[in-house]
């Protein structure tokens, strides 16, 4: 059987009224969810770093809370240099808060997961454009909120499914036979050798996925993510 990556469109993204996935939302709710995030220039803000060979030492247990308003911090900072004539770093990558979730380890994400989307680890897939009586299983949750410029390298795992809550992403997706493990960042892609690139990026299908729509990435395909407006916040999940 051949699989295709998905996109449904213009989903319902909450069951509960109200439920924004805004800042003011997260910080009322999850504000002291914890995530090893990189703070420093010297390495690609990629998730789970550490796992792909990139020094442990500079990735930090942070907050969502000390996240959300160094987020904010940053804009700000950017917006002071663009008034004063000085120019923001464009095409600069951001910092990605991006952490798998359970009741043990994220119990406050957990929670919402549970309450907003109906997700659990280990229940039905609850996505919005699966039936009702899908018989698949959730084996991850991952929760991921970033600004424009974050996101994530070409990689690929067992199928999943992303619902984009907010902002914009853009994909890069390529099949097994293509696929690859990698540390290039989509931002660093321009900075780096032509091998280099082609081994992650040539002959990828390129798709933009905006806020309430649901890609599906099949097992093993490859692919890679990039943040494309601030308070980017996304749900996924891998199912089996």
């Amino acid at each position: 059987m051949a699989y295709r990556t998905v996109s449904a469109h213009g989903m319902n993204n909450s069951r509960r009224p109200g439920f924004s996935w805004q800042k003011e939302d997260l910080l009322k709710h999850a504000a002291a969810a914890r995530a090893l995030v990189s703070w420093h220039n010297l390495v690609s803000h990629i998730p789970y770093g550490s796992d792909f060979g990139l020094d442990a030492s500079l990735e930090q247990p942070v907050t969502l809370e000390e996240f959300l308003r160094s987020c904010k911090r940053r804009r700000i900072d950017e917006g002071a240099q663009c008034s004063s004539g000085k120019g923001a770093v464009r095409g600069s990558i951001a910092s990605y808060f991006f952490v798998a979730v359970d009741d043990e380890a994220q119990p406050e994400i957990a929670r919402v997961f549970a309450e907003v989307l109906g997700l659990v680890v280990g229940g039905p897939l609850t996505f919005p454009c699966f039936h009702s009586s899908c018989p698949f299983r959730t084996t991850t949750l991952q929760f991921a909120v970033g600004d424009a410029g974050s996101g994530s390298p070409m990689h690929f795992h067992q199928d999943a499914v992303n619902l984009l809550l907010l902002g914009k992403k853009r994909w890069w997706l390529r099949p097994p036979s293509m696929s690859a493990m990698s540390r290039l960042h989509p931002l660093d892609a321009v900075n780096c050798s032509v091998e280099e690139v082609e081994q992650c990026y040539s002959g990828a299908c390129v798709l933009e996925q905006e806020a309430g729509d649901v890609v599906y990435i099949p097992d093993m395909w490859g692919h890679a993510v990039l943040n494309l407006e601030n308070h980017t916040v996304c749900a996924a999940t891998e199912f089996a």
